[in-house]
This record gives C-alpha cells, sequence and structure tokens, in this order.
C-alpha cells in the first residue's frame, strides 16, 4: 500500500493499514472509516472438552474479554481488541458510527453483498 499501489482496497484489517500508516514516512497512506462499518466477526476463542485444565482456559477467554485484558490487547496486539468493550481502541474508532456486523452464518452472502455495494456506489467494473 505505501507503494502507492492501491488507490482503494477493502476489506483490509484495520490494525495492518494502521501499523502500515506508521512505517510511512511520507504520510500519503490514509485510512478511513466508513459509517456504517462493516464489522465481520473473526476472533474464534474455544476451548476443547478434552483440556487438562478447562476451566483455566475458560477463565484466559473471560479476562480477555474484561476491559483490562482488552487494555493488554491494545497495548500488545494494537487494534486488535474488541470494538464491543467501552473503552477499548476499536469502540473510540466506531464510536457515533453505525455498525454493519456480518457473523458467521452471514459469511455465505459476503460475494452477493459485494456485488450491490459495487453496484450502487457505481465503482467502475472494467469493461
Amino acid at each position: 500500500m505505501i507503494a502507492g499501489e492501491y488507490a482503494l482496497h477493502f476489506a483490509t484489517h484495520y490494525q495492518s493499514v494502521i501499523r502500515a500508516m506508521g512505517k510511512d514516512p511520507t504520510g500519503a497512506l490514509q485510512a478511513r472509516i466508513i459509517d456504517p462499518v462493516p464489522v465481520r466477526l473473526t476472533e474464534l476463542k474455544m476451548v476443547l472438552n478434552t483440556a487438562a485444565h478447562p476451566y483455566a482456559g475458560l477463565l484466559f477467554i473471560e479476562h480477555e474479554a474484561s476491559p483490562e485484558g482488552q487494555a493488554i490487547i491494545d497495548k500488545y496486539g494494537p487494534l486488535k481488541g474488541s470494538l464491543f468493550v467501552p473503552g477499548s481502541a476499536l469502540a473510540k474508532a466506531v464510536e457515533g458510527k453505525k455498525l454493519c456486523v456480518s457473523g458467521f452464518d452471514e459469511h455465505g452472502n459476503n460475494k452477493k453483498w459485494m456485488a450491490m455495494a459495487i453496484e450502487a456506489f457505481g465503482f467502475p467494473t472494467g469493461r
């Protein structure tokens, strides 16, 4: 992106763009959050039912979801926290905006929805 190969890029992870912006000495790389904000739920956490200490795993996941856990994620895995935790970096980034949340059940609709968005916005088709 910093090389200027993309004028517009869809579905880039927000944290990746922010990291790349920090490395751009020219400041040319910019990210914009559109409204409504397209959000997809992708962070899978689980505890195997055969784990030796499954409750320790559940406690870890519970801690990650807490404000303290989100602060750690914001510090060491910048912008990978949850936008649903008040005070997290992502919650601040989308504050005041509408969310368009895509869960796992809607994943099969993405291709159709992209085609609808392209038609609605009138993007060039390359024909």
